[in-house]
């Protein structure tokens, strides 16, 4: 039995359903979900988000230790600069509530092998040593799925 990478469900689940607009609130950004950032992605995108594992555990639950549940954060970082007709600030702000409303909308449901998950965390980590300035935050999603021993 091959299941899907619980960073590729997240990943998946990102890419399929985020819809970002330029400042107009008409015109769509391009965005891209990677696994990591590199800075010649901002030639062709205008938002960049990222999905990496930051650690996981586990723990044995049921009688005898026949299951076990897996608790596992992940990062997901937004990634957006001032470009044409988009304000960095702003951008970063409307990704970081889509990514929030994709996780929540599907909290109970997310696919693949997890069973739930929850958006645990945000922490902004911009990037001023660059010009134009990175504009960046961390969103830390808490992922639960159960697999038997």
């Amino acid at each position: 039995m091959s299941a899907e990478d619980p960073k590729e469900t997240l990943k998946n689940l990102v890419k399929e359903n985020i819809t970002l607009y330029k400042d107009d609130n008409q015109t769509k950004a391009s965005v891209l979900v990677a696994n990591e950032y590199a800075e010649e992605f901002w030639k062709k995108y205008e938002v960049i988000i990222t999905v990496g594992l930051t650690n996981d555990r586990e723990r044995f639950i049921g009688l005898g230790g026949s299951k076990r549940e897996v608790i596992a954060n992940y990062q997901i970082g937004v990634w957006t600069r001032d470009q044409a007709g988009i304000t960095g600030q702003r951008m970063r702000w409307k990704a970081i509530q889509e990514v929030a409303r994709i996780i929540n909308a599907n909290i109970k449901n997310p696919g693949g092998i997890l069973n739930w998950m929850k958006l645990v965390g945000c922490i902004d980590a911009d990037r001023v040593d660059v010009k134009p300035v990175l504009h960046h935050s961390n969103l830390t999603i808490e992922t639960h799925r159960y697999e038997t021993v």
